[in-house]
């Protein structure tokens, strides 16, 4: 199967044959696994949801609780995570993800969006108490997302482009957290700023859509009934909070 030489081993052309083969049977075993999941008619078994912490933790940990006290036969399995899991592969039945507008999701997957969220400025009550960011002198700061560049192209596109970016808090609920404790004006979705004690709507801004919320899975796990039953869950919990996440609530003065 493998040759050695100086630069350690590599595969023969026997071993290159039987490698392509066991892909091939492997890719075979996974389609079928999954047609057999799919075909489940029983409100049992495991789903394995993917999602970003910023969804799981921050906007629906409440009603996935609810889930599982309405079906508990079905073992939810959460996953927190930004990257892609292999749904194809089965390393997740269900994803929720965030897609630029107007971006595609994977064309091997299917599903829908769920809604468009937009975001906006937010900062503590304190320390927009003592920095106007709306005054170029006021010595307001964003908290930076780690780019190199005091003043990315997202600080352009803001309101406050004379503003700089300090710091490399690159992940959202960091950044709220930072933002309660007076590091500096952040901008994140909506709905984390609308309900984090604490922070305050930057008056005279307004929110705007950046992302798309989408709910998606596997083609051949369409039928598959607790998969449905969920993803008819997931589609009613964000109709729900749509104002919510698409900046409708209430601001403050």
């Amino acid at each position: 199967m493998f040759d050695r030489d100086v630069s350690g081993y590599r595969l023969t052309a026997a071993g290159e044959t039987l490698l392509t083969q066991a892909l091939r049977a492997e890719e075979a075993l996974i389609t079928a696994e999954r047609h057999l999941h799919g075909q489940d008619a029983k409100l049992s078994g495991e789903i394995r949801l993917t999602t970003p912490d910023v969804i799981a933790i921050s906007l629906i940990t409440a009603e996935l609780a609810e889930f599982s006290r309405q079906y508990p036969e079905i073992d939810l399995q959460i996953f927190l995570s930004y990257d892609v899991f292999d749904i194809a592969r089965r390393e997740a039945d269900i994803a929720i993800r965030f897609i630029g507008s107007g971006r595609s999701p994977p064309e091997d997957l299917v599903g829908r969006k769920l809604v468009t969220a937009a975001s906006c400025y937010y900062a503590s009550d304190a320390y927009l108490a003592e920095h106007d960011p709306w005054d170029k002198d006021s010595g307001a700061r964003f908290i930076g997302w780690g780019d190199e560049d005091c003043f990315p192209w997202w600080v352009k596109k803001s309101p406050f482009p004379y503003l700089p970016a300090y710091g490399n808090l690159n992940n959202a609920l960091l950044q709220v957290e930072a933002a309660k404790e007076g590091m500096g004006l952040t901008v994140v979705l909506c709905y984390l700023g609308y309900t984090a004690e604490g922070l305050r709507h930057v008056p005279n801004t307004e929110p705007y859509k950046n992302y798309d919320i989408r709910l998606l899975s596997h083609p051949d796990l369409r039928d598959a009934a607790r998969l449905r039953t969920f993803r008819k869950f997931i589609v009613e919990v964000f109709e729900d909070k749509r104002d919510l996440m698409t900046g409708k609530c209430p601001k403050a003065s």
